[in-house]
């Protein structure tokens, strides 16, 4: 099975999965098999569940379609640098990332640090360091189960939405694409995102009918809590979200 079968493969497991309480969602990109087996059996044997790529491409592919907590992110692949891909994933997403590189000068550190990384490792290591390193990054990820923006706030396990305190009510795909618009706050998402997000592979889904999820929504919430961005898609209006 090649690589990107390989992936695909794993993002239908997780899909058809979703359900399963992990403490963590964890995507392990490096060049070295061992490296990655070794990890991941760390975080499994932890309680949680882990995407593995050896490639940079791969692993972008991962993290533009799972709802990542976490980033173990070697800097040194085949296709592409760590750091490209740390910066893209900073530039999209709120996901901790934890470098992994044989570097040891404090230059490397530094670049690393400016390109957003959250921890900074050197090899060789424990596996039991990463994972202690990466749960004490876990609180400032997008697992809290309260996201609160001004006078908005999601709770996801009651898949709840409070608007000044008082409760909207919205459908699962309603609130389903506002989590993921609040969740990643820096990313602009077009109809195929939104779709290929919250519908999975379902390709017979008409991407009018984003359009009218996010006119139903406006229409509950009766602010501008969704922005249109002319010619791309939609992102969370933070300018509401300031006020």
């Amino acid at each position: 099975m090649n690589e990107t079968l390989f992936i695909v493969y794993n993002i239908l497991e997780f899909l058809l999965q979703s359900w399963c309480n992990w403490k963590m969602i964890v995507l392990i990109v490096d060049d070295e098999e061992k490296i990655t087996e070794v990890l991941a059996s760390y975080f499994e044997n932890n309680g949680d569940h882990t995407y593995i790529a050896h490639t940079g491409e791969s692993a972008i592919q991962v993290i533009d379609q799972v709802p990542l907590d976490m980033i173990i992110l070697d800097l040194m692949l085949p296709d592409m640098a760590g750091e490209d891909i740390c910066q893209y994933v900073k530039s999209n997403y709120d996901i901790p990332v934890i470098m992994l590189t044989a570097k040891i000068s404090i230059d490397d550190k530094v670049i690393g640090f400016e390109m957003g990384a959250d921890d900074y490792v050197v090899k060789p290591f424990h596996p039991k360091e990463i994972l202690i390193r990466a749960e004490r990054l876990l609180p400032n990820s997008h697992k809290s189960q309260i996201i609160i923006f001004g006078q908005l706030e999601l709770h996801k396990d009651e898949r709840k939405v409070l608007v000044n305190h008082q409760s909207i009510q919205l459908t699962p795909h309603e609130f389903s694409i506002l989590l993921l618009l609040v969740e990643n706050p820096k990313k602009v998402f077009s109809r195929d995102d939104i779709i290929q997000k919250i519908y999975s592979f379902d390709s017979n889904i008409n991407p009018r009918i984003v359009d009218q999820h996010i006119k139903n929504i406006r229409k509950k919430m009766k602010e501008e809590y969704i922005q249109t961005v002319f010619g791309l898609g939609y992102k969370i209006n933070k300018k509401v979200i300031n006020q």
